[in-house]
């Protein structure tokens, strides 16, 4: 089994589990590592055991995330026909 294997196998599992004991522990094991854990990796796709996808961001795309819904809540935001009507505009700006 390679790493990513083992990983996936693991995301898997956690996910199954409502064993609260043993996700704090896995949660202080984790920790105990922290400073050597850089979650430098590209956005990764995990199958839970009932082949659900599990998707997991990395910092960059979790920060776009993150704002956007800020952006969501503070109602800085358009519809999707506002958007259509303004895609429509530039495209007739750009034909004169």
């Amino acid at each position: 089994m390679n790493t990513a294997e083992l990983k996936s196998e693991l995301i898997a599992q956690i996910i199954a589990t409502n064993d609260r004991i043993l996700l704090d522990r896995i949660k202080e094991i984790i920790n105990s590592y922290e400073s050597d854990l850089l979650v430098n990796e590209p956005t990764s796709t995990y199958e839970k055991i009932v082949s659900e996808k599990i998707y997991v961001f990395n910092e960059w795309q979790q920060k776009r995330i993150d704002i956007a819904l800020k952006q969501v809540e503070n109602g800085e935001y358009i519809s999707d026909e506002e958007a259509q009507i303004e895609i429509e505009k530039w495209f007739e700006e750009q034909e004169k």
